[in-house]
């Protein structure tokens, strides 16, 4: 058993199949075009904007870098402030095992 088909009837299918895809892409066309009209109309309202805020921008990153050498600047004597501390605390820790040793010293003496 065989089946035959027509070129006849292949080249009917592929028309069909040609108008189906001209038709979507007509379609995405019209949308593509209104999509473009849209973001034209929405930069031409927003320019002004648009123009002001690019204006402001060097102001803006000086800004930004103002405050960013003040947090190194803040960061750099949190990290002095923590050594300070450290040390503070090895002295403190002297004193008091001195002073421990010195009380353990008097307490033998008064002892004897």
């Amino acid at each position: 058993m065989t089946i035959t088909i027509d070129i006849q009837t292949i080249l009917f299918i592929l028309a069909i199949l040609g108008c189906v895809v001209l038709i979507f892409l007509i379609i995405f066309l019209k949308k593509l075009s209104n999509l473009i009209s849209r973001i034209d109309d929405l930069i031409n309202q927003n320019s002004t904007n648009v123009g002001l805020t690019i204006a402001k921008l060097p102001s803006l990153i000086s800004g930004v870098d103002s405050v960013v050498d003040n947090a190194k600047d803040v960061s750099d004597v949190a990290v002095d402030f923590a050594s300070d501390a450290l040390v503070a605390k090895e002295k403190i820790k002297s004193g008091i095992s001195t002073s421990v040793n010195i009380a353990g010293i008097v307490k033998d003496v008064f002892k004897k």
